[in-house]
């Protein structure tokens, strides 16, 4: 539905749509689905060769594309930049637009320019999607874009056919008997979504000794296991995706029949966009939460570790800059341990140095061997959020709303409404945990045991 909104107009307009992107690896499936369709669309982006992204350019530039797909992190590109005048953008599509707000749950530094670079398009027509946006998100995009009086349409999960969940456990080995249960009794392709790697293989693990294999996918794994893992899932009738929350983003498959979280997400955005994959087709499908309280430490020490102080920031440039020419032969691992960094899942200096990057005080990258500092860094030009009391405590209190739904005794959809401040039912919804009785709603929608094993 959020695609349609650009791409219908980019075809019904003279000129190009240049739609905004976050992953890469969505490029390619997008704009297949529109060249099957008769439509002129296609992507730059770095999987090319640079003779492959100036014929693209040169194209778009001339007037044979719709609809042309890149990520913000373009914008950054030199040859990009000196096509930029020539091409005919008439309306532009920043899609997953609650990344340029810092209070999003996923929010990438580039996405925080874009107001900047839509001027320099002329500042056309524009429309942002976003699944999931708070109003002061909404507020947000509004105002990185410097969009004037824009109209603002929000809808939330208005979808019956979910049964929307949670269930609390007391310690790790209920949780696993709990999803267990789960996955023998639900029928179908579904995804179960976990924080961490080694509990996914765990899970993995487990259930495979009861005789049930399962795929897991997390960015541990290579750029070709993981697109072989989503093919295999997208062909599937009745397959099971472990997961880190890597997995899903741009996964259009209609007949997932479950959405099972392992463990506590980071915000009630974050968690209503994933079960938002389950259902398309209109079936019903069951989205769950099992809920263990210690969980909550797992993600607040991953938000603490995504909130680097401006005192990190700045501790990141000097080192950088205190290894002067020797920065070449330096890899990422020099950097962490240089900082004491030795939890690999700690992101403080990658964002760091993205920062770094996103400002143009360096460029190159260390996995090229071309990092350098370009100029001086200037703490002052970091954006007032960056590294700020304020934000570290706006995530942890997201965290606290997902504990707060979590243990809620509320209708979920109401819980929603009010979360997303959108109107909240008259009624009770009758498809979530507390409306209804589970197994009740269950024998109703699927076949199969009761799901009555373990947890409150």
């Amino acid at each position: 539905g959020k695609s349609l909104a650009y791409q219908l107009p980019a075809l019904l307009n003279p000129g190009l749509c240049l739609v905004i992107s976050p992953l890469i690896a969505l490029m390619q499936d997008q704009v297949d689905a529109l060249v099957a369709k008769g439509i002129a669309g296609s992507f730059v982006n770095s999987t090319l060769s640079g003779k492959e992204r100036t014929k693209r350019l040169k194209a778009a530039a001339a007037g044979e594309l719709d609809l042309l797909y890149i990520t913000p992190e373009r914008f950054r590109s030199q040859v990009f930049q000196e096509y930029l005048p020539q091409l005919p953008v008439s309306f532009l599509a920043v899609d997953e637009a609650h990344c340029i707000s810092e209070w999003g749950h996923d929010f990438r530094p580039d996405y925080s320019r874009l107001g900047e670079y839509r001027k320099q398009l002329g500042s056309p027509p524009t429309i942002a999607l976003t699944a999931t946006a708070t109003p002061k998100v909404a507020g947000d995009i509004t105002r990185h874009l410097d969009l004037r009086d824009p109209a603002i349409l929000r809808a939330g999960i208005e979808r019956p056919n979910l049964f929307l969940g949670a269930t609390r456990v007391f310690d790790d080995e209920e949780k696993l008997e709990v999803l267990a249960s789960r996955l023998e009794a639900l029928e179908g392709a579904g995804i179960v979504y976990s924080a961490l790697i080694r509990d996914l293989e765990r899970l993995s693990d487990e259930l495979a000794r009861r005789g049930r294999r399962c795929f897991v996918y997390h960015g541990g794994l290579s750029a070709n296991e993981r697109r072989e893992m989503q093919a295999r899932f997208m062909d599937s009738d009745g397959d099971v995706v472990l997961a880190t929350n890597a997995f899903g983003m741009g996964v259009d498959k209609a007949n997932i029949r479950f959405v099972l979280h392992a463990q506590v997400p980071r915000t009630l955005e974050s968690w209503t966009q994933e079960v938002g994959r389950a259902g398309r087709d209109g079936e019903a499908s069951w989205c769950e939460l099992i809920y263990l309280e210690d969980d909550l430490a797992i993600q607040e020490r991953f938000i603490r570790w995504a909130n680097p102080t401006l005192e990190y920031l700045v501790g990141v440039y000097e080192t950088l800059r205190a290894w002067g020419e020797r920065i070449q032969t330096k890899e990422l691992d020099d950097l962490r341990a240089e900082l004491l960094v030795k939890e690999r899942r700690d992101g403080r200096v990658n964002i760091s140095l993205r920062w770094l990057e996103v400002l143009g005080i360096t460029s190159g990258s260390f996995e090229t061997h071309n990092l350098r500092i370009v100029r001086e860094l200037d703490p002052a030009e970091l954006p007032e959020f960056v590294g700020s009391e304020d934000k570290l405590r706006g995530d942890l209190t997201g965290l606290l709303g997902m504990a707060q739904f979590a243990n809620a005794d509320e209708c979920r959809r109401v819980l929603l409404a009010r979360h997303f401040e959108l109107d909240e039912p008259d009624e009770p919804c009758g498809a979530c945990d507390n409306c209804t009785e589970a197994d009740a709603w269950r024998s109703a929608h699927f076949e199969g045991r009761p799901l009555s094993a373990g947890g409150e």
